[in-house]
């Protein structure tokens, strides 16, 4: 019984007393910063996205804006008191979505009620 009480004792010593290898860092990669040049329709990144422009958004009344993000983020909002309204809601709605890559990809209204944002 004895011996169980110093086993652990030896044990960290030794843990304390063995070197270890320092193994080089490998170089860091850069990185790559993507843009959406595309313009108009072709501008809209992911296929949600699209299906819901589509489907939804271009149907909804005025009033309404796209906002989307070269992460994939996006979101929409129509119905609004107005189109700064509109504008302001599908932002914070986009940034929601957008939480881990907004700072590098941030979100921005690409379309507002009938027309392409530049």
């Amino acid at each position: 019984m004895k011996y169980l009480l110093f086993f652990p004792i030896f044990i960290a010593v030794g843990c304390t007393t063995q070197q270890f290898k320092e193994i080089p860092a490998e170089p860091r990669s850069q990185i790559t910063i993507y843009e959406n040049t595309k313009q108009g329709i072709d501008s809209i990144i992911t296929n949600s996205a699209l299906s819901a422009f589509k489907n939804d958004y271009s149907k909804a009344s005025r009033n309404k804006a796209f906002a989307q993000s070269v992460s994939g983020a996006w979101n929409w909002k129509s119905n609004r008191t107005s189109v700064e309204h509109a504008k302001t809601s599908a932002l914070i709605g986009c940034q929601r979505n957008n939480k881990r890559s907004e700072d590098l990809y941030p979100c921005k209204v690409i379309h507002v009620n009938d027309s392409w944002v530049k």
